[in-house]
């Protein structure tokens, strides 16, 4: 009788790990999606307008894309965490999952293990602090401050491939009431950076398993 019981349990670890894996495949591709909108998005502006949809102001959709981009990816890190949880049975309730919980509970219970290396060392890259305060600043405080600025160049000269009509830049920190664009932080390169930096670590975290 408990080999039965405990057979069963293991068939719904299983299936809720296999539930969570594809709930994390989702996540990466809506960022990627987003991250294709903000791409076709950052080469227009509002003097333009768009006939198919013109009750939005082509920043607006870009803003909506730029959040939903960072909300997207840093969900990807939360799911996964699901799996973790899981698969070292550390009995947190499916609704106290994320990503800092499970690191918590790994550095309590499984210091040293090769997953919790992966964990602390993921918190500690700078790419994911930031990654986390664009998060928090879009899902739980306001939208993330973009600086768009008109780019002109001298008439006779071939700027084509060089420069665009528009630039977008992100805010250093999307949690100060006072943003500051001095990183330069181009909207598209760096969240295509950011975008291949999280898949590196989410498969260093699968690897771990």
């Amino acid at each position: 009788m408990h080999r039965v019981e405990s057979t069963r349990n293991s068939n719904r670890i299983s299936a809720r790990i296999r539930l969570y894996a594809e709930g994390t495949k989702a996540k990466i591709k809506n960022a990627e999606y987003a991250r294709s909108g903000i791409r076709d998005l950052s080469m227009r502006n509002d003097a333009s307008t768009d006939s198919t949809d013109p009750d939005f102001l082509y920043s607006e959709k870009l803003q909506f894309h730029v959040d939903s981009f960072f909300a997207f990816l840093y969900s990807a890190f939360d799911i996964i965490s699901h799996i973790i949880n899981q698969k070292y049975r550390l009995g947190l309730n499916e609704r106290a999952v994320s990503f800092d919980s499970v690191k918590q509970s790994l550095d309590s219970g499984h210091q040293g293990s090769p997953i919790q290396q992966v964990y602390s060392k993921i918190s500690a890259k700078i790419f994911f602090k930031n990654l986390d305060n664009y998060r928090n600043c879009s899902t739980h405080r306001r939208e993330i401050c973009i600086q768009t600025t008109q780019i002109t160049a001298t008439q006779g000269y071939d700027t084509s491939g060089t420069l665009s009509g528009v630039q977008h830049l992100l805010c250093d920190n999307p949690l100060s009431l006072s943003p500051r664009f001095a990183q330069k932080r181009e909207v598209v390169s760096y969240c295509s950076r950011i975008l291949d930096l999280s898949r590196l670590e989410i498969e260093r975290i699968i690897t771990s398993l």
